[in-house]
């Protein structure tokens, strides 16, 4: 199966504040394309939280030169479409900045099949004391830069292939920019 892994760093807990993409395609085991981004957060949610920092290294002025969303956007969205199913860990938190972030540029629609790696690994990895992207992976013994986008990218995709994606997993995202 063709997966794609993705990950969103945001410069603050508002929706859309995408700062920083990653993704991976990960074809039969084998990665065969990455993607990343510094991303300029939209101008409503444009600004960064230290807290955020700390977390991902991201400083506010690195952003300054950096596109905005729609700049990248059709880049990133042949990644998406290049795989059969997005794997992103905490799926909920990225696709609801990835949402917003569509809302906020009017972006047109796109659906896709996904699931959630933090998902999958509660199901099918019973007793791990944490399940963070970071312990997943060390579960399967690969290390990562946790936190940068492109890293956490990959290492969604490699945790799925790991576990295998059952049917079970996979939902639907569905983002048309006339429903809320």
């Amino acid at each position: 199966m063709e997966l794609v892994g993705l990950d969103f760093e945001t410069a603050n807990p508002n929706s859309g504040s995408i700062c920083a993409v990653g993704a991976a395609l990960l074809e039969n085991g084998k990665l065969t394309k990455t993607c990343e981004w510094l991303v300029r957060p939209h101008a409503s949610v444009d600004w960064m939280l230290p807290k955020f920092t700390e977390i991902h290294g991201i400083e506010y002025l690195e952003l300054r030169e950096s596109p905005e969303f729609p700049e990248i956007w059709d880049s990133l969205k042949d990644v998406l479409q290049a795989g059969e199913c997005i794997i992103a860990h905490n799926a909920r938190f990225d696709l609801r900045h990835l949402k917003r972030a569509l809302q906020l540029y009017s972006l047109p629609a796109i659906t896709f099949s996904y699931a959630c790696s933090l998902e999958i690994s509660r199901t099918c990895i019973p007793g791990l004391s944490s399940y963070s992207l970071d312990k997943v992976a060390e579960h399967f013994n690969f290390s990562f830069k946790h936190h940068d986008a492109l890293d956490d990218a990959i290492a969604c995709a490699r945790i799925a292939e790991n576990i295998g994606l059952q049917r079970k997993f996979i939902r639907n995202f569905d983002f048309s920019p006339d429903a809320e």
